[in-house]
C-alpha cells in the first residue's frame, strides 16, 4: 500500500478537556486500523493566544499529530476534526512523496518528530496569575517602608 508523511495542526477551544481530545484521538486511531498506517505522535503543544479572534475565542489549544497513512486517511482525519466541536481550526501539511511503508523508517521518524515538537508552554496568563506579590525589583511592599527615595532609583 503506499501512503505518506502527514501532518495535521488543530487548535481546540481553551475549555475543551484532554478526555475530549483523547477519545477524538481514539476514533482517529481506530481509523487508521481499518484504513492503515503508522501514528507518529500526538503532542499537546499547550494553551496559547490566537492570531486572530475565531468564534469569540482568543486562545486555543494547540495539538500536534504526526503520523504515515494513505491519503484516503487524511479525509478520515479531516471529516473526524470537522464534525468535533471542540476543534475550531486544523491544517494537515504533506511531508513526503507516495511510497511503500516499509520504505520508512518509523523509529528514526518517531524520533525526528519528538524533536521537532515543542515542550508544552505555559499560558501566559497562568504565569501572571502565579506571580508572586513583589514589586518590579523583588522588594515586597513592608521592605519598601524602610526604603529611602534614592534607593527606589
Amino acid at each position: 500500500m503506499l501512503v505518506r508523511m502527514y501532518e495535521t495542526l488543530f487548535i481546540t477551544r481553551p475549555e475543551t478537556d484532554a478526555d475530549v481530545v483523547e477519545k477524538l484521538h481514539q476514533r482517529l486511531l481506530k481509523a487508521m486500523e481499518q484504513l492503515g498506517g503508522v501514528e507518529l505522535k500526538l503532542a499537546d503543544w499547550g494553551k496559547r493566544k490566537l492570531a486572530y479572534e475565531i468564534a469569540r475565542t482568543k486562545k486555543g489549544n494547540y495539538w500536534y499529530f504526526g503520523y504515515i497513512a494513505a491519503p484516503t486517511y487524511v479525509h478520515e482525519v479531516e471529516r473526524q476534526l470537522q464534525i468535533s466541536t471542540d476543534v475550531i481550526r486544523y491544517q494537515t501539511v504533506r511531508l513526503s512523496e507516495l511510497a511503500q511503508l516499509t520504505d520508512f523508517d518509523v523509529e528514526a521518524e518517531k524520533k525526528r518528530v519528538e524533536g521537532l515538537t515543542p515542550e508544552r508552554e505555559e499560558d501566559e496568563e497562568e504565569q501572571y496569575l502565579r506571580r508572586p506579590m513583589d514589586d518590579y525589583r523583588g522588594r515586597r511592599d513592608d521592605d519598601m517602608d524602610d526604603m529611602s527615595v534614592e534607593d527606589m532609583v
